[in-house]
């Protein structure tokens, strides 16, 4: 699901090759937050292109004499798109391993349903964290000393999760969400070159 995001989210600003999806994937250090191997993204283009979220554009001829298959995303490609958005921020857990990716394109989503559903997710996180505290006290007792670390993490973790969305919550409400400041920079090699290989992108 989340490599489906990515990539679809990636989409969004134009129609690309499979190696500029990566290599936009990568400046976006995604592997940095999330379990997605940039490497693994053929494949799963290979299977977006049979589900008909993305269609091909053209085809490029490359120096070595080879072919890139330029792909756009379609209408079902831009409805599933948003549904996996949104349902990420609904999805229970840790925001590192539900919301990082999506944090991506916070600027396509529905602000007024983010707002909801985070909101709702704040809510749970409170039940949780309610609920955690009589369970600690009462096993204080018996608990292990790993066993008191691992409740005290995770009622750690509830809370700073639920005080981040707070603050995530504030810049929704208020509509202070922006794109990056310059998308060209997410198309920059390692060479400090663009999308063609050969302009060279101030720095």
């Amino acid at each position: 699901m989340k490599a489906k995001l990515l990539i679809l989210g990636v989409l969004h600003r134009g129609n690309f090759h499979p190696y500029e999806i990566k290599r936009r994937l990568e400046n976006a250090m995604v592997e940095c937050y999330t379990d997605v191997e940039v490497g693994t993204l053929y494949y799963a283009i290979r299977q977006m292109d049979k589900e008909g979220l993305i269609s091909t554009v053209s085809h490029q001829r490359v120096a070595r004499g080879g072919m890139r298959t330029v792909y756009k995303i379609t209408a079902k490609g831009k409805t599933e798109f948003m549904d996996l958005l949104h349902r990420q921020f609904e999805q229970d857990g840790p925001v590192s391993q539900t919301l990082y990716g999506a944090l991506l394109f916070l600027h396509l989503s529905d602000l007024a349903l983010v707002q909801d559903l985070i909101r709702d997710r704040i809510a749970r996180l409170d039940e949780q964290i309610a609920k955690l505290g009589p369970i600690r006290k009462e096993l204080r007792p018996v608990l292990s000393t790993g066993g008191e670390h691992l409740l005290r993490h995770l009622d750690q973790q509830r809370r700073l999760d639920r005080d981040w969305l707070k603050g995530l919550l504030t810049d929704v409400k208020a509509r202070r969400v922006r794109d990056v400041a310059d998308p060209k920079r997410l198309a920059i090699d390692k060479d400090g070159r663009g999308i063609d290989g050969t302009a060279k992108l101030p720095r």
